[in-house]
């Protein structure tokens, strides 16, 4: 199961913390230090470009949200041949 289908953002989100505390464990106890670990933290930061790109895939956006396809999602009362001519009633 790809854990970005189901939750995009928190998984981006628990593997920059994972990243993140990684990183700092190893730069506290001296283990990387110097052009190593500013090597590191730049392929800790590409590395969390790529998976927000990735993430970004997988959301579905609130302003002109739209399905794999390309189409326009609407409310189902919108969708025409439903047969539902009004809104739900907790609908504004």
């Amino acid at each position: 199961m790809n854990p970005f289908k189901k939750a995009p953002i928190a998984t981006l989100v628990a593997w920059a913390a994972v990243v993140l505390t990684v990183l700092v464990a190893l730069q506290a106890s001296g283990l990387l230090t110097g052009t190593a670990a500013r090597w590191v933290d730049f392929a800790a930061g590409a590395l969390q470009i790529v998976l927000t790109a990735y993430a970004r895939q997988h959301v579905t956006p609130v302003a002109d949200p739209k399905d794999d396809l390309g189409r326009p999602l609407v409310p189902e009362h919108l969708v025409p041949g439903r047969g539902i001519s009004k809104p739900p009633p907790n609908s504004f």
